[in-house]
């Protein structure tokens, strides 16, 4: 479960990140708000990878390095999501297809955090429920292998549309970029970490 510390690093983290996307948006400079974006969301990924090799060398059972991982991976997507909605619901001219994205990010948010609830209390009774676990593996190499794609297909647009105002998902494609760059690394040191303690369904 999520510590109360824990938990206050996470609210200021996202009321930081809301604040500073507002005024970043709202300047139409687009390498500002792509440094806001990028700051919020690789101290995220800071946070937890910090937390996972804390983990690994306390011998933490995979349940909890498990519930770790869903637990920040969920924290980027709801960051992605909160960051989607106060750009263009309040500050950008609208972008059709940003409720869509938005959903789409919340659901996948709520749904981490609510496998990382179920492992955090596996891991507080001792248990290892290879299922869980094994599906939580795969997940992680899909979201990997996804993420990486996300980012080398943004780096090599042409167009670049998160640096040019002209085009209205500019800022979406930032967040879509630096929320991709955070999520592959938690999936890849995630990975790593477990390659050899994932028990077999």
């Amino acid at each position: 479960m999520i510590d109360k510390n824990s938990l206050i690093v996470w609210m200021t983290t996202l009321t930081a990140g809301t604040c500073a996307v507002i005024l970043a948006a709202g300047s139409g400079a687009p390498l500002y708000f792509m440094a806001a974006t990028a700051f919020i969301s690789l101290a995220i990924a800071a946070m937890g990878l910090r937390e996972l090799f804390h983990l690994e060398s306390r011998g933490a059972s995979p349940s909890a390095v498990s519930a770790s991982t869903a637990r920040y991976m969920g924290l980027i997507y709801t960051w992605g999501a909160l960051a989607l909605f106060v750009t263009y619901f309040f500050v950008l001219p609208e972008w059709r297809e940003w409720p869509v994205f938005f959903g789409a990010l919340a659901l996948v948010a709520a749904v981490s955090l609510l496998f990382a609830a179920t492992m955090s209390k596996d891991a507080e009774r001792g248990k290892n429920d290879a299922t869980l676990l094994k599906l939580g593996r795969i997940l992680t190499i899909v979201q990997f292998v996804g993420t990486v794609a996300a980012v080398i297909g943004l780096m090599v647009d042409p167009d670049k549309q998160f640096l040019n105002v002209e085009k209205r998902d500019w800022a979406a494609q930032t967040i879509f970029l630096f929320g991709a760059i955070a999520l592959a690394a938690l999936s890849a040191a995630a990975l790593f970490l477990t390659r050899n303690r994932a028990p077999a369904a």
